[in-house]
Formats: structure tokens, sequence, C-alpha cells
């Protein structure tokens, strides 16, 4: 997965997390590449699950914190997400297949996550901003 101009939402702290998400899944996908299947893919799903879940924290406050109307359905997601990624992470099963799954699973998300729902958020950060005449601050 390349990141480019069309995953950004207009929020530096937001789109600098997704950006470290592709990178994740990127030195994922070339460990499958390399076949190293198991040990990857536990690594993989270790370092997703702990910054998965400061990422959303970070994206939830910021949410919460300005009143976004489509919080709780967005929060909704992340828990669905997290716990995906828990369930895997329980799993012993490891062969390629299982790995395969894992990684479509998750481009698929994220991909439809940031291009959907976090873009609807990036655009009523703009709107919001718009109407008030400047953005606020947000980290």
């Amino acid at each position: 997965m390349e990141w480019d101009a069309a995953y950004a939402i207009g929020q530096s702290a937001v789109d600098g997390d997704h950006q470290r998400l592709f990178q994740l899944f990127n030195q994922f996908s070339a460990a499958i590449a390399a076949g190293e299947t198991r040990e990857s893919a536990n690594r993989f799903l270790r370092e997703l699950a702990d910054y998965s879940a400061y990422h959303f924290r970070r994206e939830e406050g910021l949410m919460h914190a300005i009143g976004y109307p489509d919080f709780a359905k967005h929060k909704k997601m992340h828990d669905t997400f997290a716990d995906f990624v828990r369930r895997q992470s329980d799993s012993d099963a490891r062969d390629l297949e299982d790995v395969q799954f894992l990684q479509s699973y998750v481009e698929m998300w994220l991909c439809g996550h940031i291009l959907v729902m976090d873009k609807w958020f990036g655009e009523w950060l703009e709107g919001r901003a718009g109407k008030s005449g400047a953005a606020e601050p947000i980290s």
C-alpha cells in the first residue's frame, strides 16, 4: 500500500498516524514476501494492536472533544477492528492462508476506513473550520 494525498484528511496528527499504519502494513507485506509468515504475523499483530489502539484513542479523543456527530458510529468501527486484531492475536493458526487472509483484511479495512469514515471526519472538520473562519488547532 502506498500512501498518497487521497488518504489525507487534512489533520496532520491523524494523517501521520495513518502513514505509520501503512508503514507497519508494508513491513508485514515485505516479510510475507520473504517467506516469514508465522513470526511476521505475530510481530505485525502486536505492533498493529499497540499502534492502532494509540491512534484510535487520539482520533476518538479529538472527535469527542469537538462534538463530531458520527462519533459513536466511528468508534464502533474502531472497536470492531480492534476486536478482530485481538482475536487474530489469540489464534495459534499461522499458515500461509491465514496470513494472507490477515494481510487482505487489514489492507481492505485500513484503506476503506480511511477513504470513507476518516474522510467524512476530515470533511466535517473542514466545514467546521470554514464556518468559524479558522481551523482549530488539533494535536
